[in-house]
């Protein structure tokens, strides 16, 4: 079945009235043969997003519809592998959850990249460039580990990386930086 998200805008909301919704939905999905795999709710910004595994996106619309009338402005076809690279998780736990998440599915995106490595390792040598390369990605590593990031992409002379927060990808662009000038390679 294709994977849907689609976003709510419900201004006002709590994060307890978002888990009673998404609860109800649980209840009745089999009858339309859908299963939700996950919700995100910002409430500073009104918007919940479901993550939604459906032969179409009429019968995720439907769900919503039957079980508690909050009916989606959009509802867009996804790519599973990007959204968990992106946000991480996609199902619930197994438990039930008793608190109400408090991801806001919000991420910040960091980029990593050694300038001219092609004319580095023209001047260097290829050896010598491999370590470099080996060198920002163990550093890189590093910093994303302390600051809990996640790698999204490696390609070949850099990163792409995410972040819950700005403040995490900042510390980790901090660190990373740090890490290269106490280098031997830096």
């Amino acid at each position: 079945m294709p994977i849907f998200m689609d976003r709510h805008d419900i201004k006002g909301e709590t994060a307890a009235g978002i888990a009673e919704a998404h609860r109800k939905d649980l209840e009745i999905q089999d009858r339309y043969g859908v299963k939700f795999l996950t919700y995100w709710f910002d409430q500073e910004r009104g918007t919940t997003f479901c993550l939604i595994d459906a032969p179409d996106a009429e019968s995720a619309r439907n769900v919503h519809e039957a079980a508690h009338g909050a009916i989606p402005q959009d509802i867009i076809p996804v790519d599973i592998s990007a959204v968990e690279a992106f946000l991480g998780r996609i199902g619930d736990s197994p438990e039930s959850r008793t608190e109400p998440a408090h991801d806001r599915g919000l991420r910040a995106i960091m980029f990593t990249d050694i300038v001219d490595s092609t004319g580095l390792t023209a001047r260097l040598g290829d050896r010598r460039g491999v370590e470099m390369v080996r060198a920002h990605d163990s550093l890189t590593r590093r910093a994303l580990e302390d600051h809990s990031g996640r790698e999204i992409k490696h390609t070949g002379d850099g990163m792409m990386a995410t972040f819950r927060s700005v403040s995490d990808a900042v510390g980790c662009g901090c660190s990373a930086e740090l890490l290269f000038e106490m280098s031997p390679v830096g």
